[in-house]
């Protein structure tokens, strides 16, 4: 039995004539994970595989933790940990995918459990149920236990959207029968493919109503652990006598006898001098445990700058849709190439089905990104820039009455086609130049006026 744990914080307080009081606080090695924060990418790896990588980071081993899951998860073609602790960003993960953790707790040694199912959770000896009488029992026991019922959502919907699916509608729905209808429906759900959106409905329903059954209970048994089974015994209640998973257990123990010439000075507000207690709550084994969603996804609102990248031989790098991959400024790992980012849509002032305007943006030219919803994981293309080493095509502010649009011949650069309007009072032009060959198809009449 017992906690282990590291030493996060030491205080030292006040010294009587013998005795220096401290005050140590014990914390997981887990807890090391929130004093690094961080900007990154990661690309075609599961939640495990990312969640495995930060935790080798900070030289968790494989002795130190390990997951028992029953599903398997999709890759993430692309998941951002973008201004988040890697404490944050694990516990998002978790709780996006569903995923719970608890640890187990030995004398030498704390191990961290990642699963998603209640086969993962231990199960504790049976405690007894006796109600408290004011006398101290021979062992330890459970004195109080209660159960609260409460409203909670019945029925859940995650709906989202594909480009490259755009005529299905991509939806998932959970439910169960009872009145009246209480929907949690939400968009976007965060998922690629159909079956991934029932798997987050179930999850979300399973997220809203593991609790709403909630056993709150008090003991002097200090084997009470998180994360573990307790089989509660010798209730009056029949039905109370089953297991209940620990959720919390809040632990408080007194023994002022040594604390000497201070022991006046620690006061308890109902009382309690001396010994062990706890209080917990549990849910009932079968209400699947899913996290709560307490670690949101960070948001970039406005947009940021980025640079288009590729392979080191192209200047133009694009896939079927015209995407094309980007190195963001805060990207420490990046390594500008053509594994720098997922595949961005480029934006366009009008686009149909064979008709509309395409200029894809190249490597090396600057471009302003935008998030879709705010997300990180979903970058978007809407524009690009000129900078101190991309200038425009002619000197401003000398010519700021010009419209221009200029390419670049590749690859190799040594030429270009060219429409400029110039709209100077008295000396408006319009031209128009082909590197090499003009062509022009007229289906029915051509007429051209001279004023001159």
């Amino acid at each position: 039995g017992g906690i282990h744990g590291l030493i996060d914080q030491v205080s030292q307080g006040d010294s009587g004539t013998r005795l220096t009081h401290y005050s140590i606080t014990l914390r997981p090695h887990l807890a090391r994970l929130r004093h690094r924060t961080n900007q990154r990418i990661f690309q075609n790896r599961t939640v495990r595989q990312i969640i495995a990588q930060v935790l080798k980071e900070h030289h968790l081993l494989t002795n130190d933790y390990r997951f028992k899951l029953g599903t398997t998860y999709a890759k993430r073609e692309y998941c951002v940990q973008y201004n988040e602790s890697d404490l944050h960003f694990v516990q998002r993960l978790c709780e996006e995918e569903g995923l719970h953790y608890h640890f187990e707790h030995s004398p030498t040694a704390h191990q961290l459990v990642f699963g998603d199912n209640q086969m993962v959770f231990p199960k504790l000896d049976s405690v007894i149920y006796r109600r408290d009488n004011g006398l101290v029992a021979d062992k330890p026991v459970i004195k109080r236990f209660k159960l609260r019922l409460e409203t909670r959502v019945n029925r859940t919907t995650r709906r989202d959207y594909h480009f490259e699916k755009p005529l299905l509608k991509m939806e998932g729905s959970a439910d169960i029968t009872t009145q009246p209808d209480l929907e949690d429906y939400d968009y976007p759900g965060g998922f690629t493919h159909r079956d991934q959106g029932l798997q987050r409905a179930n999850r979300a329903l399973e997220r809203h109503r593991h609790d709403y059954r909630l056993g709150e209970g008090q003991s002097d048994q200090p084997r009470l652990v998180s994360g573990h089974f307790l089989p509660l015994d010798g209730h009056p209640n029949e039905d109370w006598n089953d297991r209940w998973l620990l959720t919390e257990v809040r632990h408080e123990g007194r023994q002022p006898q040594v604390l000497e010439e201070s022991a006046h000075k620690i006061q308890s507000p109902d009382n309690f001098q001396q010994g062990y207690r706890n209080t917990f709550f549990a849910t009932p084994w079968q209400a699947l445990y899913r996290p709560p969603l307490h670690h949101p996804k960070p948001r970039i609102f406005g947009s940021q700058t980025a640079v288009v990248t590729g392979p080191k031989d192209q200047e133009i790098h694009c896939d079927r849709h015209g995407r094309v991959k980007v190195q963001f400024h805060w990207d420490r790992e990046g390594s500008g190439d053509d594994k720098s980012s997922c595949w961005v849509r480029v934006s366009s002032s009008w686009a149909g089905n064979r008709y509309g305007g395409m200029t894809i943006p190249r490597v090396g030219m600057e471009v302003l990104v935008t998030f879709l919803e705010g997300d990180p994981d979903q970058p978007l293309i809407s524009g690009c820039l000129y900078h101190a080493e991309h200038i425009p095509p002619y000197d401003l502010p000398a010519h700021q009455t010009r419209s221009v649009f200029r390419t670049l011949s590749s690859p190799g650069g040594n030429g270009s086609n060219e429409l400029r309007i110039e709209d100077r009072a008295g000396q408006e032009h319009i031209y128009i130049h082909a590197q090499r060959d003009w062509d022009q198809n007229i289906e029915h009449e051509q007429k051209i006026r001279v004023g001159h």
